[in-house]
């Protein structure tokens, strides 16, 4: 299963090179999540939030990365992996060390 998770990481990583594309995900993972909070709290609102994940995700992808996003070909991949490197990312940037890399390099 660790593998697996590494696998689809190092594939979303691949996808998100672009240092723009990259700070675009991280504010559209967060409008994801609050949007997830606020999915039975306030449906509009949850909208909008969802909606602006989207036009950060698609604008780092088509202006600065130049592809599509992986939630195109592999939704599953693109949603978990997405949240995923989110929540590490968060930690990264509270810790100031970096986890993701060297976890999805390590060789079991």
């Amino acid at each position: 299963m660790l593998n697996r998770v590494r696998r689809d990481l190092r594939y979303y990583l691949q996808e998100h090179q672009d240092r723009n594309n990259l700070i675009l995900h991280y504010f559209a993972f967060l409008s994801a999540f609050a949007a997830w909070i606020f999915l039975f709290i306030n449906f509009k609102v949850m909208l909008v939030l969802a909606l602006i994940h989207y036009a950060l995700s698609w604008i780092g992808h088509f202006y600065f990365e130049g592809n599509k996003p992986a939630a195109f070909r592999y939704p599953h991949i693109g949603f978990y992996a997405g949240f995923t490197w989110f929540f590490i990312r968060t930690i990264e940037i509270i810790t100031r060390k970096e986890i993701i890399h060297p976890w999805i390099n390590k060789q079991d």
